[in-house]
């Protein structure tokens, strides 16, 4: 009985372990969220267009007359080169910017090169020191390259390789008619004719401006000087310019009330400094050099106008006048016609060959001894200076080329002229001149 009991105790036993609940698994769910970055790529076509080339040179003109009727620019990327006449009509205006190169063909006679502003047409050169610009013959060989703006070929004698640069305005002119035709282009075109009445008329600017190796003959016998200006008003800055190897005149003005400042002549072939027709502005701070074969610094003529109304009274007023030994013409000093009238002030004439010369004639008909100012149909002088180790101021006056003995009436020792070791009158600043040709080559 009791085994029965023990055997009943371990079968309940055994059933209860048996009965025991099983561990419960549990289950935890974990939710993973992915971001997916969709890239979509598009093909875009862009048409770039095809970069410009800047050319070396450009071609105005083709030997023939070209006109300018609305506004152009001449830039400085390239040499600009001029072929026949270039002129720039009324309501045309041409711009070329600083260090702008112009060369122009050698086309002689009727055919030569050159750059004319008619009447009403407007020119802006404006160059700086730094970056001049300069007008020269083709056969330069002269490139951006010459930073010094020197050219590689050619003297400053080289000469008459082409025309010139020419000016026309519309102010007062010494001439019947208060108008004319300039000299040096073929006649029978309107554009030539200058004058009239508008002495404040502009005709635009030139600064810092080189023209060289100009004056070609024509086919008349005229020549174009480097710089010529018909009644060009006084609207008209000039400014800053230099003129080199002109094969006739450096610059010459026709009337008009234009004022030039900072003025270079080198080694032209006939005189420097040409007034015409009654012209009545100024000059002021001038350098001339002349060559060998130059003829005068200073060639001065009065009116045209047989009414003796439109006389004129220019000023010329501090002038460094450089002479070479051994020159050709031996009145270099200068010529003033008949009729001039105007001021020449604080002149000085220098240089190896002063002592040879002497000025060629002061017509009597308009000289004044004793005038202090500018007054109607006088010409007179004041500190006139020959830098030279011997002579007497009578010495230096002589008879001329002509039969007016200048004696006769500016006298023996008039009270503005002296000879003197060392000058204190002549240009004021001969260093503003630094940027030019010249300067660079003799100073």
């Amino acid at each position: 009985m009791k085994n029965k009991i023990y055997s009943l105790i371990t079968a309940s036993a055994v059933l209860f372990l048996s009965c025991e609940k099983d561990p419960e698994t549990v289950y935890e769910t974990i939710t993973v969220t992915e971001t997916v970055v969709v890239t979509e790529t598009e093909t875009v076509t862009v048409e770039v267009p095809a970069a410009t080339e800047t050319p070396d040179t450009q071609t105005v003109g083709s030997g023939g007359i070209t006109f300018i009727d609305d506004s152009q620019i001449w830039t400085n990327d390239r040499i600009w080169i001029m072929d026949g006449k270039v002129v720039v009509r009324d309501g045309g205006v041409l711009t070329i910017e600083p260090g702008t190169i112009v060369k122009a063909e050698d086309g002689q006679g009727v055919d030569a090169t050159a750059l004319v502003v008619a009447r009403g047409g407007t020119l802006f050169a404006n160059g700086t020191a730094s970056e001049p610009i300069v007008f020269t013959a083709i056969s330069d060989n002269l490139s951006y390259d010459n930073s010094d703006r020197l050219s590689p070929n050619l003297t400053a004698s080289t000469r008459g390789l082409w025309g010139g640069v020419i000016l026309l305005g519309k102010a007062t002119t010494g001439t019947d008619t208060g108008t004319a035709l300039i000299e040096g282009i073929a006649a029978g075109y309107t554009w030539t004719e200058y004058g009239g009445s508008l002495d404040a008329d502009s005709s635009g600017s030139l600064t810092y401006v080189s023209i060289r190796h100009n004056g070609t003959e024509l086919g008349n016998g005229d020549e174009i000087q480097g710089l010529t200006m018909g009644g060009v008003g006084s609207g008209t800055t000039i400014e800053n310019i230099e003129i080199m190897g002109s094969n006739d005149d450096g610059i010459e003005i026709f009337g008009g009330t234009v004022n030039v400042t900072n003025l270079t002549i080198y080694d032209v072939r006939d005189d420097a400094i040409d007034l015409d027709q009654g012209y009545s502005g100024t000059i002021t701070n001038a350098a001339v050099q002349l060559g060998q074969i130059s003829d005068t610094a200073f060639e001065i003529d009065g009116t045209e106008d047989s009414t003796d109304v439109l006389d004129g009274q220019y000023t010329v007023n501090g002038v460094t006048v450089i002479l070479p030994a051994g020159m050709d013409d031996t009145t270099a000093f200068g010529d003033w016609k008949d009729g001039a009238t105007g001021a020449n002030q604080n002149i000085a004439f220098t240089g190896a060959g002063v002592s040879e010369q002497r000025f060629e004639e002061i017509h009597a008909a308009t000289y004044s001894a004793t005038a202090t100012a500018n007054a109607k149909n006088t010409l007179w002088f004041s500190s006139v200076e020959i830098v030279a180790s011997t002579g007497t101021a009578a010495s230096y006056l002589g008879s001329g080329k002509s039969s007016d003995d200048n004696t006769s009436h500016t006298g023996d020792s008039p009270s503005w002229l002296s000879v003197v070791t060392t000058a204190t009158t002549g240009a004021s600043d001969l260093s503003v001149m630094s940027w030019t040709a010249w300067y660079k080559l003799t100073q």
